[in-house]
């Protein structure tokens, strides 16, 4: 279901293909509750494996993905949520939390906290209420279910920060993000973290889906994409995310999202 603020995707996937979950971002904060199956999240440089009823919470641009570890049936309900809301409806105080709650401290709430703090109940009445109204169009009812799970993630304090914080795909990541903008190759990242490349570039891709180059170019892009919507010009914004030849973001660029830089803007 989508509407103008929010969408909800629900339901259940049979046979999940790990070439249909691939690592994205979106300009949108997601709110994301794992029911059924046998998956690892990834958020930026943070891996975690999540259980039933655990919660994701997932801000604008940041690179995440669902990792399917065995071709088991999955289940999760997911929302998606713009900016937009929070202004529409008078609760900006909301958006501030949703952001420092998950920058400060990670990204996953468990699960017993979500079902003591009223959040799974919600979800649950959400997801029944947006099949009432599976027109796509915005309710009141609904609305007022979305302002309570963010009331009740406003209350939250308790986010873990990452399961795995010592694996070596989670150290690649912290690197790349730290460094995308510079001149990174294979040998660099080899003598970096003493590891060989063949096994970095096979690792890398097993939990990402991605080779490291298209990691990094889907960061710059990302970067690119967040410097352009803060008003940054074409020239800067590429160049700040490491592009050194125009041609080639602007290609990229036009790939990766449907449209130009400057439609972008």
């Amino acid at each position: 279901m989508h509407t103008e603020h929010y969408a909800i995707s629900h339901g259940l996937t049979s046979v999940p293909q790990q070439d249909n979950f691939p690592m994205h971002s979106h300009d949108v904060y997601e709110i994301y509750m794992f029911i059924e199956g046998d998956v690892t999240c990834i958020v930026e440089n943070k891996i975690y494996q999540v259980n039933p009823y655990d919660v994701i919470i997932i801000r604008k641009h940041e690179l995440h993905q669902v990792y399917h570890n065995r071709q088991i049936p999955y289940r999760r309900i997911s929302f998606h949520v713009s900016p937009s809301f929070f202004k529409t409806n008078r609760c900006q105080e909301y958006e501030t939390h949703f952001l420092k709650a998950s920058t400060a401290s990670g990204n996953k709430i468990p699960s017993n906290i979500v079902k003591s703090s009223g959040l799974y109940d919600a979800f649950i009445r959400f997801e029944k209420y947006s099949n009432d109204f599976s027109c796509g169009h915005d309710t009141p009812v609904l609305t007022a279910v979305l302002i309570e799970i963010l009331y009740l993630l406003n209350q939250i304090t308790d986010y873990s920060y990452s399961d795995f914080s010592n694996s070596i795909v989670s150290a690649i990541i912290s690197y790349l993000n730290a460094h995308f903008s510079d001149e990174i190759n294979l040998d660099m990242l080899e003598e970096q973290f003493f590891v060989s490349k063949y096994y970095l570039c096979r690792i890398f891709r097993k939990f990402t889906g991605l080779s490291i180059q298209e990691y990094i170019r889907l960061k710059r892009l990302n970067k690119a994409k967040e410097l352009l919507s803060t008003g940054s010009s074409i020239s800067d914004a590429s160049s700040f995310a490491g592009f050194h030849d125009y041609s080639a973001f602007y290609r990229a660029y036009k790939k990766e999202f449907g449209c130009s830089p400057k439609e972008g803007r």
